[in-house]
């Protein structure tokens, strides 16, 4: 017997939600068919096979779920069953998101009915799975100017949005798992930020110090692998396999992390050209749940003008979290005693204080201040 178990979808949920089963209770399917749909705060994946057998399903559509949780099993056998007792019978009728091959979501129905979006206008969409996200722009209209923030009463209570609401479940966790410590230094970045420049004019793609410092991050994976790791139980440690480096997004739809796989060994073009899809999802239809997938560490942006640091999260499972503040201009005196103006940034780093120290954490921003400063390696 094989158990299918969710995987962690994104760094930012502790709970998802089963939208769609595909495989039907009782079939047999192949390694890599697709069995049910789950949705995250941000997104919606299909779980396929890991090998083959025949479908037990133990979850209902609409149940929430945990990563690694286990949601069905492949029974052995050649044949498929009948008789199984499908557990989606105990939802009530009326509850199931699924309308004339439309798969419809739990958040997606309930704001059809409080902004009153008809089936046929869900339907003129074209999609196969319909988000909350998908109503908010029809309930918008395609002319609806940009609402102002609205002026709340002290004594109004406001219910935030599932995304917040998950984040809010995440920093819980984060506080009461990981003692987290925090360091930061001061970096020059004139040459790094010339070198940008130049590298976005022959990349045709943006390249600043995001890019520079999510590449950096990658090639101290192999000097600093404990910052790069998961911590277990009894003083044991689990290393990453790669430099999977996360990037944070937030364009006031809620916080987003998507990864950069492999950034130690990509180039600085690659890493670039991810970053820039980014952006787009992050200002469009929203990402893919692969794009969110399994950081070994995080990189988190706090770069408009006037910040001089923030102090990152770090997430369950993760032993750091790199912050980049805004550039600032420093006046030093040159060997002449003359003011010199320079371009600098606060780069700082939170870790797990379990695993490690104030000289490891200076250590690592050494050395990430090294590579900014001599951004040729960077490409």
């Amino acid at each position: 017997m094989i158990e299918v178990r969710v995987p962690r979808l994104n760094s930012n949920d502790t709970h998802y939600i089963v939208v769609e089963w595909v495989a039907e209770e009782g079939s047999r399917v192949a390694e890599g068919d697709p069995l049910v749909v789950v949705e995250t705060s941000k997104a919606t994946e299909e779980i396929a096979a890991e090998g083959e057998g025949v479908v037990r399903r133990l979850l209902p559509e609409g149940a929430e779920i945990e990563p690694g949780q286990t949601v069905a099993h492949l029974l052995p056998g050649s044949e498929p069953l009948a008789g199984l007792e499908d557990p989606r019978q105990d939802v009530e009728p009326g509850h199931r998101p699924q309308h004339d091959g439309i798969v419809i979501t739990g958040p997606a129905r309930a704001l059809m009915a409080s902004a009153g979006v008809s089936e046929e206008r869900v339907r003129a969409l074209g999609v196969r799975l319909v988000r909350r996200a998908d109503i908010e722009r029809l309930a918008a209209g395609p002319e609806a100017p940009e609402p102002p923030a609205p002026p709340y009463p002290q004594h109004e209570r406001v219910t935030l949005g599932r995304a917040q609401r998950r984040t809010a479940e995440l920093v819980s966790e984060s506080h009461r798992t990981v003692p987290a410590a925090f360091t930061a230094l001061t970096v020059e970045v004139d040459a790094a930020l010339a070198m940008a420049r130049t590298a976005t004019r022959s990349y045709r793609t943006l390249v600043g110090l995001p890019e520079l410092l999510v590449r950096a991050a990658g090639l101290l994976r192999d000097r600093f692998p404990l910052f790069f790791a998961e911590a277990e139980p009894d003083g044991v440690v689990r290393l990453a396999p790669a430099a999977h480096v996360g990037v944070t997004f937030d364009t006031g739809k809620g916080l987003a992390v998507p990864v950069v796989r492999d950034a130690g060994t990509r180039s600085l073009a690659e890493v670039s050209k991810d970053l820039m899809e980014f952006r787009r999802a992050s200002m469009g239809d929203g990402f893919r749940e692969r794009d969110l997938r399994d950081p070994s560490t995080v990189v988190t942006l706090h770069t408009d003008p006037g910040v001089a640091f923030a102090v990152p999260v770090v997430f369950p499972g993760h032993t750091s979290a790199l912050s980049l503040a805004a550039v600032r201009t420093e006046l030093e005196l040159d060997g002449e005693g003359a003011p010199v103006a320079r371009q600098v940034v606060n780069l700082g780093v939170a870790y797990d204080h379990r695993v490690l120290n104030g000289r490891d954490a200076v250590a690592f921003l050494v050395a990430a201040r090294e590579l900014l400063r001599s951004p040729e390696q960077l490409a």
